[in-house]
């Protein structure tokens, strides 16, 4: 008998000589190894991709965080990881941004301190030269040992101030208000300059028609108006005057300050709060400035939730501060 069965195996049962019956199985040849080989070289390529695209999406950004960490120990403080995934990865990327952010800010206001306090004491130092000089001809010892006595008192303050601004701008929260007059304060700061206008052969006018007491730190008030004021006498013309005005405008308190000098180029306005931004370097390095003064009042008075901008006033240069009546909330 001959039966076939689906798997192609074939039964049969033959009689043999002895009058046994033999059972033959006839089967097709089991499957080679090489028909098997196009199913394993596309199984191994798709595995292949799927590792490299495993890699590419870790490795690489790996790579990218250890390079800006690179970069950044090697002083390029700008370095940053661009990174909008939500993983750990991204995480990672995330944490290393905010702690390069703090550090920047941090040495940029140590780095920012050393400046100003160059520029600061400047000034300070110039008036005790000539505060001392005076004393040899004074016929009032009293009167001139007082003043050098302030300015010496005025350094020391100065000093304070600058390590508060700093403090300030990197904690906000830290400033230490106190109701100011600020009429009071406009009057002590002109007085203290019109040694330096003298020199310069500048009067100094003021029309101060307030009797508002802002909420503010008295010594950052104080350095905005008086690099401000100085910076007015350094450029004016000699033989012309800066004037002072302050007034009251709805809640705040209007600080305008303007010398008929020759102003600054429209297209320079725009920079000039920015540190060591100077529009004539021989002439301002002539004048002992080094374009940190306005810059250091655009700080502090920011630090009061107020606003300062300059124009030209044709003629001369005319620079206001506004400062609202309450800043015990500083940005």
């Amino acid at each position: 008998g001959f039966a076939k069965q689906k798997d192609g195996q074939e039964i049969m049962v033959r009689p043999s000589l002895d009058g046994r019956y033999h059972l033959v199985v006839t089967a097709p040849p089991p499957l080679r190894f090489g028909s098997f080989l196009p199913y394993f070289f596309a199984v191994a390529i798709a595995i292949a991709l799927l590792g490299w695209t495993l890699s590419a999406g870790i490795v690489s950004p790996l790579h990218r965080i250890a390079n800006a960490v690179d970069r950044f120990g090697r002083g390029d403080l700008s370095a940053r990881v661009a990174s909008d995934r939500k993983d750990e990865i991204g995480n990672l990327a995330r944490s290393f941004n905010a702690m390069a952010d703090r550090i920047q800010t941090l040495l940029t206001a140590e780095r920012r301190l050393l400046q100003d306090v160059s520029h600061e004491l400047r000034s300070p130092l110039s008036r005790l030269s000539l505060a001392f000089e005076l004393m040899k001809d004074a016929s009032d010892s009293e009167a001139a040992v007082s003043r050098v006595r302030r300015e010496i008192n005025r350094l020391s303050q100065l000093v304070a101030t600058l390590l508060e601004v700093n403090r300030s701008e990197s904690d906000p929260s830290s400033m230490r208000t106190q109701p100011v007059p600020v009429a009071s304060l406009t009057e002590e700061i002109v007085e203290d300059s019109g040694g330096e206008a003298e020199v310069r052969n500048i009067r100094i006018e003021t029309q101060i028609h307030c009797s508002t007491v802002v909420e503010g730190d008295p010594e950052l008030l104080r350095r905005a108006l008086e690099n401000v004021l100085r910076n007015a006498i350094r450029f004016a013309p000699a033989g012309s005057c800066v004037q002072v005005r302050v007034h009251d405008s709805n809640g705040r308190v209007k600080i305008l300050v303007r010398d008929y000098g020759p102003g600054v180029p429209e297209n320079l306005l725009g920079r000039i709060f920015d540190p060591f931004f100077r529009v004539d370097e021989s002439r301002d390095s002539a004048a002992g400035g080094v374009g940190l003064g306005l810059s250091i009042a655009r700080r502090a008075v920011l630090l009061h939730q107020g606003e300062i901008t300059a124009r030209n006033a044709a003629p001369g240069f005319q620079v206001s501060i506004t400062i609202p009546v309450s800043a015990r909330d500083p940005l």
